[in-house]
């Protein structure tokens, strides 16, 4: 059994990532933010345990961070701010998302949607551009989380 984190819709977005790194557009990888996780061996209830779990110890936002839950149908909502940077830049902003997860047996979805980013010293959002530096960057960090919930989810005897 592999062992290893299955990203079945995000592969070809990292290698889009890795090279087109100078390029101006995004590819139509890049714009994905689904991220499909195998869980082989982890009954549905363990992961959105230890998804709730995560999402509490891991997000942070100014409202309330689970906007709605459901077990029984195995769907979590939850709101986040991420600092995240453009991609060839150094200046940090945030990152709001709306994360929707979907959870089945040994296997998890994780969808972000409603990105926003605060740029200015007014702390107004702005929609995400669907190109560019700024996205290219927002998608790195949308890799990370997903990858960090996945670890986290997988860890044996559980959190």
């Amino acid at each position: 059994m592999k062992s290893g984190v299955v990203l079945v819709l995000c592969v070809a977005g990292l290698i889009g990532l890795s090279v087109r790194a100078g390029a101006q557009q995004a590819t139509r990888e890049e714009l994905n933010h689904d991220f499909i996780f195998d869980l082989s061996g982890i009954t549905k209830q363990q992961i959105y345990d230890r998804t709730m779990t995560w999402i509490a110890n891991n997000l942070r936002y100014p409202g309330a961070v689970i906007a709605s839950e459901d077990p029984d149908v195995g769907l979590i909502v939850a709101n986040g701010v991420a600092t995240m940077t453009a991609d060839g830049d150094s200046v940090a902003v945030s990152l709001s998302f709306r994360m929707s997860v979907d959870v089945r047996e040994g296997k998890e979805r994780v969808r972000f949607l409603s990105l926003q980013i605060s740029r200015g010293a007014d702390k107004s959002w702005d929609d995400m551009p669907g190109d560019g530096a700024w996205h290219r960057g927002a998608q790195k960090r949308l890799i990370l989380l997903s990858r960090a919930l996945n670890e986290y989810v997988k860890m044996k005897g559980g959190p």
